[in-house]
């Protein structure tokens, strides 16, 4: 690979638990590097200028942007929903989402503009979730006996939810998209990280009084990205 090679776009993510310099794409995350703390960052582009070609190949098997295409549905696997989407085109510059009888979506607006309307379904979605997971974590927060401070609903690029040292729940909005065990797994873990910001044996005992084989339900959440649907994550 020349050495003209141009550096795609890319995101650093610091980790605690990292040891060496790791690069990963994906559709989820797109090009990112995870270093360790404290690593010169000067050092990345050389990094990835050794490892172009990987790059080059795996950028290929995903998805950029301009390949999306507009949803004729929209499934909610943590609601048992499904919603089918209707367009109408109008001349404005945004799409705008509303909910019709029938669980039917009605995006009005550029609807021609597949990014435009994976904007007005991210905002559709965003409220949706605030809606949704707010309420269930303070249920889940009373049910348990796991009080936290305060709660937060937003689109992650790479965690699912997570728990700050001041017992601040912040928690991924596309967890809509899985189905109902997986996401309250994901609440109750989050909910035990007030009491344990760790991975400890005490942190997973806690969280088996709880949840039953937590580890392998882990590691099953994980895998579950490809539910989100592509325009959920531009």
């Amino acid at each position: 690979m020349s050495q003209d090679w141009t550096i795609p776009e890319y995101n650093i993510r610091e980790s605690r638990r990292a040891r060496q310099v790791t690069i990963k794409v994906s559709s989820w995350t797109g090009l990112e590097v995870v270093v360790p703390v404290g690593f010169k960052r000067s050092e990345i582009p050389k990094i990835l200028q050794s490892k172009a070609r990987w790059i080059e190949r795996s950028l290929a098997r995903t998805h950029p942007v301009e390949e999306l295409k507009r949803p004729e549905s929209v499934q909610l696997g943590m609601l048992d929903e499904t919603w089918r989407a209707e367009y109408s085109l109008a001349p404005t510059e945004r799409v705008k989402v509303s909910e019709q009888t029938g669980n039917v979506l009605l995006l009005t607006g550029p609807v021609d503009d597949p990014v435009l309307v994976a904007g007005g379904l991210n905002q559709w979605l965003q409220k949706r979730a605030k809606a949704v997971l707010v309420r269930w974590l303070g249920r889940l927060s009373e049910e348990l006996s796991l009080p936290f401070s305060r709660v937060s609903v937003r689109r992650q690029r790479t965690k699912w939810g997570s728990c700050s040292a001041e017992k601040s729940i912040s928690l991924n909005r596309n967890l809509l998209f899985l189905p109902e065990p997986m996401a309250r797994y994901v609440l109750v873990h989050e909910l035990c990280h007030v009491h344990r910001l760790d991975h400890s044996k005490r942190f997973w005992s806690l969280l088996e009084a709880f949840e039953p084989n937590p580890r392998q339900t882990a590691a099953k959440v994980k895998l579950e990205a490809d539910l989100v649907p592509r325009w959920a994550l531009v």
